[in-house]
């Protein structure tokens, strides 16, 4: 490695990684975390695709690599197309230099941020791989191919990312689509109150995971069959008046959910059942938050959701069944 007052050289080869272009190379340790970055998902601006840092386990492997005869597999990289005024390939069918413009971070951390997190300070000499220029919905499906079966890895983001991948999220996965709705709209009583596995900066208002709010919609779509007569936007103004009229109903539950259950698992699951139920009665036009809000307003008083109250005994899916009967039979449906 080379490096003087304007840009940073590494050499190494390139070749083909499958069908793409990747630059092969060793550098130091505290080299590649300064010229690197994790594009880390922020849940309130919806930026990025990566889970947050596990410093403990940076710390970890920081403790590891520093033993002698430790080793690691490469760590990978992509060359950011949108960031490539500041870096530069030399040569092409072997050998090669990277050169970087010094202070600048154009290689994104697609697997290697819990490695390289901690090592700003260390010297240890790494092999890398860094796919060229790929853009960034092509580095997030990387990313979601390498990680989607990682342990400890959150399902939600996964759930998140396939979300900005698919085409048509709407026409192949509804359920993904109508949770992502329900957190992003702005006239959802659960705007950006749902886990997506980034960043929290509000994280006491999350209520519920994305990977559970698209379980819930899964059944209630299976039972309803909502779909079959109305359209996807239909369906997503539908569970918005719903849940608005739900959170008017229980104003003081929704506002303290973290006294109570009515946005936890049984909860979400048993309300959203519900609706299901409420639709099977009185058929599938478009209703509104008035219409909910008058079907769900007989529970006022009835049902204690705190986590001492009426359902404090009930867990899992079993659970949620048990409060979705409570509710059905409380209002005579």
């Amino acid at each position: 490695m080379k490096s003087d007052a304007a840009v940073i050289t590494l050499p190494g080869i390139i070749g083909k990684c499958g069908s793409r272009d990747v630059f092969l190379g060793f550098a130091p340790a505290n080299v590649l975390y300064a010229v690197s970055f994790a594009d880390t998902l922020n849940e309130d601006t919806g930026a990025g695709y990566q889970r947050p840092r596990d410093r403990a386990h940076s710390l970890d492997f920081k403790r590891y690599i520093s033993l002698p005869d430790s080793s690691t597999i490469p760590l990978t990289f992509n060359l950011r197309k949108d960031r490539q005024r500041d870096w530069s390939i030399l040569g092409e069918n072997g050998r090669a230099t990277l050169r970087i413009r010094q202070g600048s971070a154009c290689l994104a951390q697609v697997d290697c941020q819990h490695r390289l997190g901690e090592l700003h300070d260390q010297d240890i000499p790494l092999a890398f791989m860094a796919f060229i220029g790929l853009d960034t919905l092509s580095e997030v499906a990387m990313f979601t191919t390498i990680n989607g079966k990682s342990k400890g890895l959150c399902s939600s983001l996964i759930d998140f990312n396939k979300s900005n991948l698919l085409k048509d999220v709407a026409a192949a996965e509804p359920h993904l689509f109508l949770a992502r709705r329900l957190n992003d709209d702005p006239q959802s009583p659960w705007f950006k109150c749902i886990r997506c596995g980034g960043l929290r900066t509000s994280g006491l208002k999350r209520r519920t995971s994305l990977r559970m709010m698209q379980h819930a919609i899964q059944r209630f779509l299976a039972q309803s069959q909502c779909l079959d007569h109305l359209d996807v936007e239909q369906t997503a103004q539908l569970l918005i008046a719903y849940w608005k009229a739900v959170a008017g109903v229980f104003a003081t539950e929704w506002a303290n959910h973290r006294g109570h259950l009515i946005t936890k698992g049984v909860g979400l699951y048993g309300l959203t059942q519900l609706l299901g139920a409420i639709l099977v009665a009185h058929g599938l036009e478009q209703h509104s938050e008035e219409f909910f809000a008058e079907r769900v307003k007989p529970l006022s008083g009835r049902v204690d959701w705190g986590t001492g109250g009426t359902f404090a005994a009930v867990g899992g899916h079993k659970g949620a069944t048990t409060v979705y009967n409570a509710l059905r039979e409380l209002l005579g449906l």
